[in-house]
């Protein structure tokens, strides 16, 4: 497979403090692929080196089939990037930074500029200095998708939107993706965001991988169950269940968290005495924080 994005031992440092550290994704074409990990994991920092802002000091990228050592004007052109606070010249308006962009970019696609300009319900003549901040992502987002680019990469978008504007966002996404095949490449805190959009997630922390997984197959491994006993069961015999990830509760209720196939755990309870099996809501955010704690690591999002 030809990745969108594709990592390869990356690296980065600043100032002694290991930024990246050996760092390798690989991002499936026409996929929407959420990174997440806490403030400091690196996210800003890798997404800056994909677009060229800051160059790596070890290892390579490859976006779109070609290195981000090239200085390659044409590939670049095929990048959206919206970052967490969008650059733009505040004195410009909004047609003025649009023109801009048509002027920039050979393959501007003015109409869909303007489509999406009204879907958001954008002003044409106010000046980007007295926008409100989600005013100023939409029109970044605007210009993004103006280029009719392949990939787009979004640095915490929809941080500190309010939930209309976060979820026109992420619709718009979502949308790009389905009906242009855009690779969707964004860092997020909100693990509900990535619940309603990403296809794939990876996680990092201190400039390292800690996993990368589709999401489907991540739901369907990992499982909140509660169990009824007839009797109290010993800690050992619930502490040996295969694909345990954490357990709680005492006396004859239990509440687990498990990996695994369910058509394997379940004969396993049924062998451990359990007289009831209930499935249990196990939203994105509990399922990285068990598999964070599975690794050693405490932190919040």
């Amino acid at each position: 497979m030809d990745y969108a994005i594709d990592t390869r031992g990356l690296y980065k440092w600043f100032e002694g403090f290991k930024a990246i550290d050996g760092l390798d994704i690989a991002v499936p074409p026409g996929s929407i692929f959420g990174l997440i990990g806490p403030n400091g994991a690196g996210k800003t920092t890798l997404i800056q080196m994909l677009i060229g802002i800051i160059h790596p000091d070890r290892g390579d990228a490859f976006i779109l089939g070609h290195s981000i050592r090239e200085k390659n004007g044409s590939i670049r052109n095929q990048v959206g990037y919206v970052p967490d606070v969008p650059v733009m010249y505040p004195s410009f308006t909004v047609a003025e930074m649009y023109r801009l962009g048509s002027k920039l970019y050979p393959d501007w696609d003015q109409d869909h500029c303007f489509e999406l300009h009204r879907a958001f319900g954008l002003p044409d003549n106010q000046r980007i200095r007295s926008l409100s901040r989600g005013q100023k992502v939409q029109v970044s987002l605007v210009m993004a998708l103006a280029l009719r680019p392949r990939l787009l990469l979004l640095d915490e978008p929809t941080a500190g939107l309010d939930p209309v504007v976060r979820r026109a966002f992420l619709r718009t996404v979502i949308d790009e993706a389905a009906s242009r095949g855009t690779t969707i490449f964004y860092s997020t805190h909100n693990l509900n965001d990535l619940e309603q959009s990403a296809d794939h997630i990876a996680a990092i922390y201190q400039g390292k991988l800690l996993f990368t997984r589709n999401l489907d197959e991540l739901k369907q491994s990992m499982h909140r169950l509660q169990l009824v006993f007839g009797s109290p069961p010993g800690e050992g015999t619930i502490a040996s269940l295969p694909g345990l990830l954490n357990w709680q509760g005492s006396g004859k209720v239990i509440t687990i968290t498990i990996k695994g196939d369910l058509d394997s755990i379940y004969p396993r309870l049924n062998a451990l005495g359990a007289e009831m099996v209930k499935m249990m809501d196990f939203d994105l955010e509990s399922m990285f924080v068990e598999l964070m704690k599975a690794e050693g690591y405490g932190f919040g999002m």
